[in-house]
């Protein structure tokens, strides 16, 4: 396999990995700086308030959540079939919907603050802890309509080719909310309400700031409430539907967690674990930003059904995961001291709780890391059943009875030994899953995609090569007609195929190499039955060669000669732009 193959999913991996780094770092950074001013300023009693409310967080999250994921997935349908007018009626009725539901959910938390810091076990008994933990309900839940129209927006920039608004909006919210939390700290005294505020003004600037987008002439995504329709409702929402599974089991798990921590070392504990499970919602920004890149890619070549190209973007990701999640593993194991002293300075017991706890709880890292890979991978293929079960499994069905089986004989070490034993409890479901799949004990990494077996042809009926360069065009044609022969290919139709690679990969390289930048045409040719299938990728600048021979000379019929020839002779002409990657099919 040519070993330049590897090049152009390795650019587009690490390009998308950098786009889910930023949004994602958008959504946990006001959580993060919260809990870490919370615990360096405010004391023990206040993180442990916060702690109680993480499950109250996730929970008003997850609707938000669902109704993205369904907006993603159709407006990018959409968008490849070239309708946009369909994919801004999706996204206004995305954005109608969760900011409705979020603002029930501000107006709810506001009535009946009380009732929900029952919920959440702030308990009377717990002293100042309780109020506390009202001050933020209150405080925070003005913000949702904000954090839910920067979960909606920041996608958005995403599938219209605007990250830099997207990183404008992450740096103003980090520098407003830290600068809010030093206001609210050393100028305000506003406790633990003001800092609720605090990240309730950032998130409306940071929403702000992603509305501009929309200002643009050139924008494609428009909120217009006259097209807006109900048709697609049902369809976001069971797309979106694995989300509610992941969210809702998320927050069982933060309120058992909370309530154990309570009853092993009551505010002490909860203090410690606050501050864990808060940092932890930092460091688990790095396996789902590679998780949803390999979801990302891995959905278009599963499409394409290359199977060896989904093998060098598992391998991949794999090799990413692992090096900098034990990178960074090594990095929080050594600066434990340094971590648990941001959260826990003034408590010396909630201090020691907190760094064992660190220490111990670490180890969850490259585990999650490479279950996360496999389990987005899986639901890229549309396992989703497998998926539904290893999440409840991850998130309860795993780390649960392991903490209650250590804490009588570790005490809340036991909790913090639960992550990582959880973990490896659930890379080992899916060692015994893949063998049963294959009938045999296996280690390879071809037999965990559990691909059927005619998922793609075999590698004798393809034909993969990649172009860097204008001499490598030259004998395109001969390489292919000679393979389309030697798979028993008519000479006509093996003769039209070499034409048409060579054309339309001559047009990509003397069009789109034209800018300095080192670009690669990555070419794909399969024998599947009667059919010729031809795919050319290629990193450059958006064109469609369909769209601009109808656009350019029409009438002329010399111009566009290659291309008018290669949509003459084949049975289907095919391009859409994904991921900033021109994706050109072609059937003969």
């Amino acid at each position: 396999m040519d070993g330049t193959q590897d090049k152009l999913i390795a650019r587009l991996f690490k390009d998308t990995l950098i786009i889910f780094l930023l949004s994602m770092f958008v959504s946990t950074i006001g959580y993060v700086i919260d809990g870490i001013i919370t615990g360096e300023f405010l004391g023990m009693e206040a993180i442990a308030a916060f702690g109680l409310t993480m499950p109250y967080q996730k929970f008003v999250t997850i609707f938000p959540s669902v109704i993205v994921l369904g907006m993603q997935v159709l407006c990018s349908k959409f968008l490849g079939k070239g309708e946009l007018r369909e994919a801004n009626g999706i996204f206004s009725l995305a954005t109608v919907t969760a900011l409705s539901i979020t603002i029930f959910l501000t107006v709810g938390t506001i009535l009946f603050t009380n009732q929900v810091a029952d919920i959440l076990d702030a308990k009377e008994e717990l002293g100042a802890i309780r109020p506390l933990t009202i001050d933020f309900l209150q405080a925070y839940s003005f913000g949702l309509p904000a954090i839910t129209a920067v979960t909606i927006f920041t996608p958005i920039m995403q599938l219209d080719n605007d990250r830099r608004q997207a990183v404008i909006s992450a740096v103003v919210l980090a520098i407003c909310d830290i600068a809010g939390d030093l206001i609210n700290v050393f100028v305000l005294d506003g406790g633990l309400w003001g800092m609720g505020i605090a990240t309730t003004i950032s998130y409306w600037i940071a929403a702000g700031v992603l509305l501009l987008h929309f200002l643009k002439t050139n924008s494609n995504f428009k909120f217009l409430p006259e097209v807006v329709s109900l048709k697609h409702f049902r369809q976001m929402i069971l797309i979106g539907l694995p989300v509610i599974l992941g969210r809702g089991t998320a927050v069982l798990r933060l309120a058992f967690f909370t309530r154990m921590s309570v009853a092993l070392a009551s505010g002490v504990g909860v203090a410690a674990y606050a501050a864990i499970e808060n940092f932890s919602g930092l460091l688990e920004i790095i396996p789902k930003a590679l998780g949803s890149s390999t979801q990302m890619i891995g959905g278009i070549l599963i499409g394409e059904q290359d199977k060896n190209s989904i093998l060098r973007l598992m391998k991949l990701a794999l090799k990413y995961s692992l090096i900098i999640s034990l990178l960074i593993t090594a990095a929080v194991f050594f600066g434990a001291p340094i971590i648990a002293d941001l959260y826990t300075h003034d408590d010396a017991t909630a201090y020691q709780m907190t760094l064992d706890g660190i220490k111990l709880a670490i180890a969850f890292l490259p585990l999650c890391a490479v279950g996360i890979i496999f389990t987005y991978y899986y639901q890229a293929y549309g396992r989703f059943k497998l998926v539904s079960n290893l999440t409840v499994a991850g998130n309860v069905g795993f780390i649960v009875p392991i903490a209650l089986l250590l804490t009588p004989h570790f005490g809340i070490n036991g909790l913090w030994l639960s992550f990582p034993l959880s973990y490896a409890a659930f890379l080992l479901v899916i060692f015994f899953i893949t063998c049963r799949h294959c009938g045999r004990i296996t280690f390879r990494l071809e037999d965990y995609l559990m691909l059927p077996e005619d998922f793609d042809v075999s590698k004798d009926k393809q034909l993969n090569i990649t172009v860097t360069n204008k001499a490598e065009v030259l004998g395109l044609s001969e390489r292919t007609q000679n393979f389309c022969e030697a798979q028993g290919v008519d000479e006509r139709r093996s003769m039209f195929a070499g034409i048409c690679i060579e054309e339309m990969a001559g047009n990509i390289v003397d069009y789109g190499f034209d800018d300095g930048e080192k670009h690669f045409v990555d070419v794909r040719v399969i024998v599947k039955g009667e059919q010729v299938i031809i795919r050319l990728r290629d990193d450059c600048r958006p064109f469609d060669p369909k769209k601009w021979a109808e656009i350019n000379n029409p009438e002329d019929a010399v111009a566009h000669i290659g291309i008018r020839l290669c949509r003459k002779i084949s049975t289907e002409f095919d391009y859409v732009n994904v991921l900033k990657l021109n994706n050109l099919i072609v059937k003969i």
